[in-house]
């Protein structure tokens, strides 16, 4: 929220996160499948940084949970390496954890409007969203929720940044 604010001071834009909703839209990219790349796991090859046998080589006991395949990548992938989803946005499955602007609420979607949820309105859990580099693809699953507090810091956790435009 700092950085978004910085940000849209030094623009004169506003900047801000995604909303849960907002982000899974921009994931899907129009598609109805687990991945915007298919149902297949095998799918986000090409597309995706996320744990395979490329990041398996430092973390030999993570190898039945990784992708038989290669992204290039031990770590994270600079933004723009892989392929992009059919919007033209890089990277929405796998690199980092992303942050949205949601409060966590494990029962919210049973009973949130249907269109454009915008999450409880305070807890104490954030939601993140798209898994990592060092994820396996199940979580990569464009529906997948995950949370962490809000003072949560690490290499497999960042952000992407809606610039909303006036119309």
């Amino acid at each position: 929220v700092a950085m978004a604010r910085w940000l849209s001071d030094q623009e004169g834009a506003t900047y801000r996160l995604p909303s849960e909703a907002e982000w899974e839209y921009a994931c899907r990219a129009g598609t109805p499948s687990r991945y915007n790349t298919g149902d297949q796991p095998a799918s986000l090859l090409g597309a995706a940084a996320l744990l395979d046998l490329d990041t398996v080589q430092l973390w030999s006991w993570r190898v039945p949970y990784a992708l038989a395949g290669h992204d290039g990548y031990v770590f994270t992938a600079p933004v723009g390496s892989l392929l992009p989803n059919a919007f033209g946005l890089f990277d929405m499955h796998g690199n980092v954890w992303e942050w949205v602007a949601d409060w966590y609420g494990k029962h919210y979607y049973a009973q949130s409007p249907r269109d454009d949820p915008q999450g409880p309105q305070d807890g104490e859990l954030r939601v993140r969203r798209g898994g990592s580099w060092a994820t396996s693809a199940l979580y990569l699953r464009s529906s997948y929720r995950n949370w962490n507090t809000a003072q949560t810091r690490y290499t497999l956790l960042g952000v992407r940044l809606v610039r909303e435009v006036s119309e």
